[in-house]
């Protein structure tokens, strides 16, 4: 009989690497990613919840009154009154999808602050922003100190 030999087997890593979730994006559309953040304060994440449904509601307004303005230029008026008020609902058109984008936006950066965790920190001073000014105005990005200094108060 020959003696056998054991080769030694290369020990082989158990550890999987965690793969990169990969997203079929399309220029030009809004694409929403679900992002989990675990590692959130309960209040902090019921604040973002609350913040992605307001998100949504603007943006399914905005689509709407844009639809309206679409189907609005294609009337025909019969005299000058019909055409003064149809402008005059579009300017009011204009008006509420404007200060709606500028929610929009303030809505995105504030969900921007949450993700890369600077959410809670105030821009100026870079102080924590209580818990409570954040639940009561989940937009605001300054204390109050900062804030009543930069309205002057």
């Amino acid at each position: 009989k020959t003696p056998t030999t054991k080769k030694a087997k290369a020990k082989t890593s158990t550890t999987k690497k965690a793969k990169a979730k990969k997203f079929n994006l399309k220029p030009g559309k809004l694409h929403l990613i679900k992002l989990e953040h675990p590692h959130l304060d309960p209040a902090i994440h019921k604040i973002r919840n609350r913040l992605i449904a307001n998100r949504t509601e603007l943006l399914k307004l905005i689509r709407s009154s844009q639809s309206v303005e679409r189907d609005a230029g294609d009337l025909t008026f019969s005299n000058e009154i019909d055409l003064a008020s149809n402008l005059e609902g579009r300017e009011m058109i204009f008006q509420l999808t404007s200060r709606d984008r500028n929610e929009l936006k303030l809505i995105e950066d504030t969900l921007f602050r949450i993700t890369n965790g600077t959410y809670g920190q105030c821009e100026s001073c870079e102080k924590k922003i209580s818990l409570k000014r954040l639940q009561i105005m989940p937009l605001t990005s300054l204390c109050i100190e900062c804030q009543e200094a930069t309205e002057g108060i």
